[in-house]
C-alpha cells in the first residue's frame, strides 16, 4: 500500500514538473511587442545609428529607379534573445525591388541589445519603416504605392503614430537612457507601499515639434499614487529629438510602461 502511495505521489510530482517546465518554455518563447516592453531592444549606438547603417548600405534597385518608384517599405522582424534578427518580412510592399532590398540590408545588421522583461532576456517583435527616395525627383503617382503621410505637405496639427512616422523621435542617448532617467527618479508612493500595490502604469505622451513632451496622460492606471508619480517623472524628461516626416519635424505619440515593484 505504501509503495502504491509513493508511486502515485512520484507520478504526480513528475507530471507537475513536466507541466511547469512546459509552461516555462512557453513563457520563454513569448514574442513581446516592443511598444509595451519594460526595456525594449536597442541597436548599438541607438536608433539613429541604425538608420545611418541602413542609409550607408542601401542600394536603390535599378527597376525602382527606372520606374521612379519612391515611398516606404514597412518591415517587421523579431529581435532574438541573443540580439540577432529573425523572421524578417515585409508587412507593406512598395515594389520595384525595394522590398527585397530592405530585407537584404536588414540581414546585414549587427546584433542588437535584446529586450528585457521582468529582468529576463526575451524575444521582441520590432517594426520599422524603410524609406526609398530619389533626390530631386517627385514620386510617380502611377507606380508609387501611396503611403499615408509620406507624400504631400506635412499636416502640422496631425499627431503621427510611432510606427507610421518616417523618422521616429529619439531620446538623447537612446531609449535606454530614458528608462534610466525614470529608474533614477521614481519614488515609490507610501500609500502604494502600504497597500502593496505593484504593476505597470501605462503612460502616453506626444513629442512636439520642438522635442518637448505634451499631452502626458495615464492610459492604464495602477492607483495608490503610482499614476501621479509616473506623470511626475515623465515631466522630468529632457527634450527629445523630434520625429520627422518629409524632412519636417512633426508631433508623434509615444507609449511607455512604468513598472512599480516592491523589493523582496
Amino acid at each position: 500500500m505504501k509503495k502504491l502511495i509513493f508511486s502515485s505521489l512520484l507520478a504526480v510530482l513528475l507530471l507537475s514538473f513536466c507541466h511547469n517546465k512546459a509552461v516555462a518554455q512557453v513563457e520563454d518563447n513569448t514574442v513581446y511587442n516592443f511598444v509595451s516592453m519594460e526595456n525594449p531592444p536597442s541597436y548599438p549606438g541607438g536608433i539613429a545609428s541604425f538608420y545611418k547603417f541602413l542609409g550607408d548600405n542601401m542600394k536603390y534597385p535599378q527597376q525602382a529607379k527606372d520606374d521612379n518608384i519612391q515611398g516606404i517599405v514597412y518591415v517587421s522582424f523579431i529581435v532574438e534573445k541573443d540580439g540577432s534578427l529573425n523572421n524578417l518580412k515585409v508587412d507593406r510592399k512598395l515594389g520595384g525591388g525595394t522590398d527585397e532590398e530592405a530585407i537584404r540590408v536588414l540581414k546585414l545588421s549587427k546584433r542588437w541589445n535584446p529586450g528585457m522583461q521582468n529582468g529576463k532576456v526575451v524575444k521582441v517583435k520590432y517594426n520599422i519603416p524603410v524609406k526609398f527616395s530619389i533626390p530631386g525627383k517627385k514620386p510617380n503617382p502611377k507606380v508609387a504605392i501611396p503611403i499615408a503621410g509620406s507624400v504631400g505637405p506635412v499636416n502640422e496639427s496631425k499627431v503621427y503614430n510611432l510606427l507610421s512616422v518616417e523618422n521616429p523621435p529619439l531620446y538623447p542617448g537612446g531609449i535606454a537612457k530614458f528608462y534610466e532617467l525614470i529608474t533614477e527618479n521614481i519614488k515609490y508612493p507610501k500609500s502604494a507601499i502600504d497597500a502593496k500595490v505593484e504593476g505597470n502604469v501605462y503612460v502616453s505622451f506626444t513629442i512636439a515639434e520642438d522635442g518637448s513632451l505634451i499631452d502626458i496622460k495615464v492610459d492604464g492606471k495602477l492607483g495608490a499614487g503610482t499614476d501621479e508619480e509616473a506623470i511626475r517623472v515623465i515631466k522630468l524628461s529632457k527634450r527629445w529629438m523630434p520625429g520627422t516626416q518629409n524632412g519636417k519635424p512633426v508631433r508623434v505619440k509615444y507609449n511607455v510602461p512604468i513598472k512599480f515593484k516592491l523589493p523582496k
